[in-house]
């Protein structure tokens, strides 16, 4: 109870001194139009520094906001990089792939040239061996003897593949 009553006591005594009360207003002083100018300038000054701060602060988060859309313009393209060495890297895989082909096709290609040469070569040795035949029968000679290098196929090392018919037998697999 103690507050109410100071408090109460307060206003009563403030309204009995209200009436002595003289009421002023206070006047600015009287300025020359020099100082005016300068009151002017530096109300002036102050706001164009308001506006000024403010604008650097919209103009910083443009530049931030230009910012993240440049990196996320460069994320973009470093992963359609990405996507693009992943496609040179397949197809790369893929021209590999089909050299092996070709070099494939062209071993394949060797053996059966080898083959036929080989067969070839056989042959002819029947022939001039039947012509020697026929000729030693009939009581004449041979011609000059002519000196054959055996063809060199790297499939028939061990000697028992005479009765092979096809290129294509692959006996370096038999071998192990």
């Amino acid at each position: 109870m103690t507050i109410f009553a100071s408090s109460a006591a307060r206003f009563l005594l403030q309204a009995v001194a209200a009436h002595d009360t003289v009421i002023m207003r206070q006047v600015p002083p009287v300025r020359s139009w020099f100082e005016q100018v300068v009151f002017i300038a530096s109300g002036i000054s102050t706001l164009l520094v308001l506006v000024l701060i403010a604008g650097l602060v919209a103009a910083m988060f443009a530049v931030r906001r230009s910012v993240q859309r440049a990196h996320e313009a460069l994320d973009r393209r470093i992963a359609d990089f990405g996507k693009r060495v992943d496609d040179f890297n397949d197809l790369l895989g893929k021209v590999h792939r089909r050299a092996e082909t070709v070099v494939e096709v062209g071993g394949m290609a060797m053996d059966g040239i080898a083959w036929g040469a080989k067969k070839i070569g056989e042959r002819r040795r029947r022939r001039r061996k039947s012509r020697a035949d026929k000729a030693a029968a009939a009581g004449g000679t041979t011609g000059a003897a002519q000196v054959e290098a055996p063809l060199d196929d790297r499939r028939d090392d061990d000697g028992n593949n005479d009765e092979r018919d096809s290129p294509y037998d692959d006996s370096r697999d038999k071998r192990k």
